[in-house]
């Protein structure tokens, strides 16, 4: 394995936590809204499952961050050890890298899956109001 190969995908991989941060930033002041005041049990409801998808997207960014340094490890690993005994950890080390990357991902999936479910709540809520 060439020792930049892993050190390629980290643009990608900042772009992605960069992101996920403006995603973090925006849903916690959604939240800390929501929390400020007296919330009926509807506004309380939709509160927590924002809490909930919170939580999926600090799980995703701890993932995307460690899957980075992993990845900036593998790199410096292979170059420094090229063919020594352990540049084969280097691989060991990119494989749980990308692991951890595609576990970030099927994080931030399921939050835009979740995220659809909230908005599709709120929009029924805001109906029956309005049709009342």
């Amino acid at each position: 394995m060439e020792w930049y190969l892993p050190i390629t995908i980290l643009p990608a991989v900042c772009l992605l936590i960069m992101s996920t941060t403006s995603q973090m930033m925006g849903l916690s002041t959604e939240v800390g809204n929501l929390v400020s005041q007296n919330c009926t049990p509807f506004q309380h409801e939709i509160s927590a499952m924002k809490i909930r998808q919170l939580r999926r997207l600090t799980i995703s960014t701890a993932l995307l961050y460690s899957s980075a340094a992993l990845f900036v490890l593998s790199g410096l690993v292979s170059a420094a050890f090229n063919g020594g005994v352990l540049s084969k950890s280097a691989q060991y080390v990119l494989i749980i890298g990308v692991l951890m990357f595609l576990a970030a991902l099927f994080f931030l999936i399921f939050y835009g899956f979740r995220t659809i479910t909230i908005r599709r709540l709120q929009h029924r809520n805001n109906q029956q109001q309005y049709n009342q």
